[in-house]
């Protein structure tokens, strides 16, 4: 430890701690100057001539017990020293490492590239006869048959802009706005499809809550009812009846499904059979008004579902209100009301089609594809306050194919 610039004792020249340090402890060891001097002398820590009257005279004249103090506050300051050296070394060693890693990952990631590069480079080019499309022979393919879905009408139901803060809106002249969408979407979108293939036979599966209900009947507020249960049936009627006469004309069949919903019940749950519904009454009335035209086919059930087979495939058709939710799309509820209609109808059914929920969706479960569809509404008072949800207004429409199934869908912006 070579300090002697921070150790000043009484003398004409300064030694450095080393020399002290060992003057210091020959003496305390009661060797005699004559003796010190020699050793000294002879030492590694020697950094000059040594002589008896030198050592004597500097033993003397030092204040010890200053000197070990000073010492110690100076080995402290060079450990500390040593330390932070140490850690700008492992600083320094750790930056390099990765430096270095870095380096070995990118000159890796070239070679990689250079590898798939090359690789791409020596395919052979394709040839035009091989990417080039050959159509088949026929024109048309195997014909399909079109299904749709209607529900969730809501007539005589009423909100306004300022109502909902400016999210939605919906009445009466808004439902006649979107029927009309609707009728029209369809025909445009079966002549489309009408270049491929051809598309005999429409099937209109109607889902309930072709009314917004009775004042009393419901949990539903008659606070945005605007329009009276009779006065909203015979809307309907008339709304129905234009679209499915209308339809009836561009198919050569057009099948008709009625089931009814929980807003077209004639009284509190319970009070009455559930049969006893102002949508099923509406259905019959339709029935009866377009009993002259020959190419529609009805199925208006007393009970709350329908099952049936398209071209083979088996479909269960209901308005959805008796699966239990919570604050939205119950997809548990969902899935436990499939395997239950599974075990009620000892099969499988393909496809269950539901409404009520008022929000379009798709799942899957445990062989059956289930399509939920949406509503003329959106968003209402209901979901927008105490749901926060505003789907947009969309109804169901689909392709039924022999033998795949349902293929394309559509989901029709009212």
């Amino acid at each position: 430890m070579k300090c002697a610039d921070t150790l000043h004792t009484n003398g004409s020249k300064i030694w450095t701690v080393e020399e002290m340090t060992l003057l210091h402890s020959l003496k305390i060891a009661g060797t005699p100057y004559p003796e010190i001097s020699s050793i000294m002398n002879q030492s590694e820590a020697s950094q000059r001539t040594y002589n008896e009257n030198s050592c004597q005279k500097k033993f003397s004249h030092t204040d010890w017990k200053s000197f070990f103090e000073r010492k110690k506050i100076i080995e402290q300051e060079s450990e500390n020293g040593d330390f932070e050296s140490e850690k700008e070394k492992v600083i320094t060693t750790t930056l390099d490492n990765h430096e270095r890693l870095v380096k070995r990952e990118s000159a890796r990631t070239d070679l990689i590239i250079d590898g798939i590069k090359s690789s791409i480079y020596r395919l052979p080019k394709p040839k035009h006869t091989d990417i080039n499309y050959k159509a088949k022979k026929q024109t048309k393919y195997r014909e399909e048959e079109v299904g749709i879905i209607v529900s969730d009408m809501h007539i005589g139901e009423s909100y306004t802009l300022e109502d909902t803060g400016g999210i939605s809106e919906y009445s009466y002249d808004t439902f006649q706005e979107r029927i009309k969408n609707l009728k029209e979407s369809l025909l445009e979108i079966t002549y489309r499809h009408r270049h491929m293939y051809d598309l005999p036979v429409l099937h209109v599966f109607t889902l309930g809550d072709i009314v917004a209900g009775m004042n009393d009947a419901g949990q539903w507020s008659s606070s945005y009812i605007d329009i009276d249960i009779y006065d909203q049936m015979l809307a309907g009627i008339a709304a129905l009846r234009d679209v499915i006469a209308t339809w009836s004309k561009h198919f050569k069949k057009l099948i008709f499904y009625g089931v009814y919903g929980n807003h077209g019940r004639c009284g509190k749950r319970g009070q009455e059979k559930t049969s006893t519904n102002w949508d099923r009454l509406c259905y019959d009335v339709l029935k009866v008004s377009l009993s002259d035209y020959d190419n529609i086919e009805w199925n208006i059930p007393k009970s709350w579902f329908i099952d049936t087979k398209i071209l083979g495939h088996r479909f269960y058709l209901t308005h959805g209100d008796g699966i239990r939710s919570s604050m939205g799309i119950p997809f548990y509820g969902i899935e436990k009301a499939q395997s239950g209609i599974t075990n009620l109808l000892n099969g499988i059914p393909d496809y269950i089609l539901l409404a009520h929920f008022h929000s379009p969706a798709e799942l899957h479960s445990t062989g059956s594809s289930i399509l939920m569809n949406g509503s003329f509404l959106g968003g209402d008072m209901y979901s927008i306050r105490d749901l926060r949800k505003c789907d947009k207004p969309e109804q169901k429409m689909f392709g039924i194919h022999p033998k795949k199934g349902i293929t394309w869908k559509y989901d029709i912006k009212l």
